[in-house]
């Protein structure tokens, strides 16, 4: 079954659906198999909002914790989420993680009927959570979480596995601990990042389904 959102009057335009859990977790993989399985849908990755770190050198950019809080630009993350459930469009930024800064084009977003809000601290900020309808953490053991993390900065960052196994040790598992995990308390669904992604999905989309008159089949 496939939904779509039911605009009625007094309704916000968009059902904002926030997807979090650590690195290698899955967010991206489910957040587009559901943004197919629903009508009117757009992924939003909260990674676009990274600070822009053209001001460092090659260096310091390289040693940037990118899992910490303070890595994200949150005023304009907070800024676009509440435009688009408004209605209204957004110019979303675009990051280059080849050179870990904001390129100078931006990628226009129109308000759908479904936001996929998908990153590492989208139940972080409280902003944020108070404009999401609905919320799922996605959980994955460490190997798996390491491994995929691997296999994803090889191929799309052209990135060495010992410098991906080291950045992971220094930052990742520490910050999914101190920020990420803590942040599980917020979501209404917790799902396994190693169960297929259809059967997520469908977990999800029945979560949806309990919102009555908000969607409709």
């Amino acid at each position: 079954m496939r939904y779509r959102h039911d605009m009625r009057a007094g309704q916000a335009a968009s059902h904002l659906i926030g997807i979090t859990g650590g690195s290698g977790s899955g967010k991206t993989t489910l957040a587009h198999a559901l943004a197919t399985a629903l009508v009117d849908a757009v992924v939003l990755s909260m990674d676009a909002y990274y600070l822009d770190l053209a001001h460092l050198d090659r260096t310091a950019r390289e040693n940037w914790n990118f899992d910490a809080p303070e890595a994200f630009d949150w005023d304009p993350f907070v800024a676009d989420l509440r435009a688009l459930r408004r209605g209204e469009s957004i110019q979303c930024p675009i990051y280059d993680f080849a050179t870990h800064t904001r390129r100078p084009d931006v990628e226009p977003v129109q308000a759908p009927g479904f936001l996929i809000v998908e990153g590492l601290l989208v139940l972080h900020h409280p902003d944020v959570r108070m404009l999401l309808d609905t919320t799922v953490f996605l959980e994955v053991d460490e190997r798996t979480a390491v491994d995929r993390r691997v296999a994803r900065d090889r191929r799309e960052r052209g990135r060495h596995p010992d410098t991906v196994k080291t950045q992971y040790a220094r930052d990742v598992l520490p910050m999914f601990e101190r920020h990420v995990q803590p942040t599980a308390r917020w979501a209404e669904l917790t799902l396994s990042g190693t169960d297929p992604v259809e059967t997520s999905v469908q977990r999800l989309l029945e979560q949806i389904g309990k919102l009555g008159n908000r969607i409709r089949a």
